[in-house]
């Protein structure tokens, strides 16, 4: 197991396809940081990352992966009450921890920030500005001919 840093350094919590985005972009820009993650079998597999096995709910998992000397942290997981519940521990913990969390609603989103994330990421605004950009593009083709053709 590769040790939790102790440095300055960011925690993700939940190491599904968003949480190993960051951990990508972190190794890039070589950032230390640690993962908390409840499912076993992705602990098991995730070897080259300093990962520990727990809920980041949890005072005890929080101080596991550094929570103390953490300059951010990431939710990545897709249950907003759980986000929520692990906003509240984490600022409790170290109120000056910077904060981006995933929520797939609005209403969500706004309890995230008022809980003190900094960050929000909220799944049906990415979705309906992808729909735009999509339908926009299709949209612009069909029209373009007639508004082109009439002067």
């Amino acid at each position: 197991m590769i040790p939790v840093p102790t440095d300055p350094h960011v925690i993700i919590a939940g190491f599904g396809i968003p949480g190993r985005f960051i951990g990508e972009l972190l190794d890039f820009h070589e950032m230390p940081y640690s993962v908390i993650e409840l499912n076993a079998s992705i602990v098991e597999r995730c070897t080259k990352v300093p990962i520990i096995f727990g809920d980041a709910r949890d005072e005890n998992v929080l101080r596991q992966a550094g929570i103390e000397t953490a300059t951010m942290m990431a939710i990545t997981l897709p249950a907003e009450d759980v986000v929520h519940q692990i906003i509240q521990v984490a600022k409790r913990l170290k109120p000056d921890v910077r904060i981006a969390a995933r929520v797939n609603y609005t209403s969500a989103g706004l309890k995230a920030q008022q809980l003190g994330a900094e960050h929000v990421v909220i799944g049906e605004q990415l979705i309906a500005r992808e729909f735009f950009r999509l339908f926009e593009k299709d949209i612009n083709k069909l029209v373009a001919p007639e508004k082109t053709t009439g002067t």
